[in-house]
């Protein structure tokens, strides 16, 4: 999962540093936490901070709300268990944190937030997003800005975003091919979210390649080529996942002569 909130490792004086970010226009008698909804899509489980997280912030004395989440991976009892709150209203925080980004339309003004914004590179898909930030007097603490000492990020995805996000790249290459009137071993996996854990998407994937193995893809495929460009937590996640199909690594400068044979 997500290494979220890294300063929360720090103990009691960085977790009231962090909660005093309340806007400097809108004072709190006291600080309080607040974990927002994830809702930019059906598909989102993921939460920012696990209940041991939140047990050292209410160890600290402080209030900790947690929006209700049906969808969420962790439990709203799990939550409770730690000393959180859990209720819809969570416009007394004076920090709110999520995965990623809300709804501009449900941001609450001249308050701190702490997401993904996705902004950062000026992507052109969220400037209207980073406009109502503005707009409303937003302080934005972007998790892809949060570094140490030697700017190196404190939080990051991990593997497992490879890991998933590998899986259904197989998932829809098969229907790729299928769409081009081909069927392929690839069509017998399938998306990350239908397994119950990893260990079974693993063995779907080791089936798919036994049956590459065994000469069943279409001879009008091929060679099949997957270029990973980067050696993050990400790209080795997809990577892992990939060595266990039958396959060979080569360098750039060997394409056109594994193409040609």
């Amino acid at each position: 999962g997500l290494n979220m909130f890294w300063l929360l490792t720090h103990k009691s004086r960085a977790i009231g540093c962090c909660l005093r970010w309340g806007h400097p226009r809108y004072h709190h008698h006291k600080a309080v936490l607040a974990l927002r909804r994830e809702d930019i899509n059906v598909w989102e489980r993921r939460a920012p901070l696990a209940p041991r997280h939140i047990k050292e912030v209410t160890s600290a004395g402080y209030k900790v709300l947690v929006q209700p989440s049906n969808r969420r991976a962790i439990h709203e009892k799990d939550y409770r268990h730690a000393g959180a709150i859990i209720q819809e209203d969570i416009s007394e925080a004076s920090l709110i944190i999520g995965v990623k980004s809300p709804p501009a339309e449900k941001l609450i003004p001249k308050k701190t937030y702490a997401f993904f914004s996705h902004t950062i590179k000026a992507q052109e898909a969220n400037m209207p997003l980073l406009d109502a930030i503005i707009e409303k007097e937003i302080r934005l603490i972007d998790y892809e800005k949060m570094v140490d000492s030697k700017g190196t990020r404190v939080v990051a995805f991990g593997q497992w975003a490879g890991v998933a996000g590998m899986i259904n790249i197989l998932h829809g290459l098969g229907l790729r091919f299928l769409a081009l009137g081909h069927h392929t071993p690839f069509m017998h996996i399938g998306m990350a979210h239908n397994y119950r854990n990893s260990a079974q998407a693993v063995q779907a994937v080791r089936d798919c390649g036994y049956e590459i193995s065994l000469g069943l893809m279409p001879k009008s495929i091929g060679p099949v080529t997957f270029v990973f460009t980067g050696t993050g937590n990400v790209s080795k996640g997809a990577q892992e996942i990939f060595t266990e199909l039958p396959c060979e690594f080569v360098e750039p400068h060997e394409l056109q002569g594994v193409f040609q044979s």
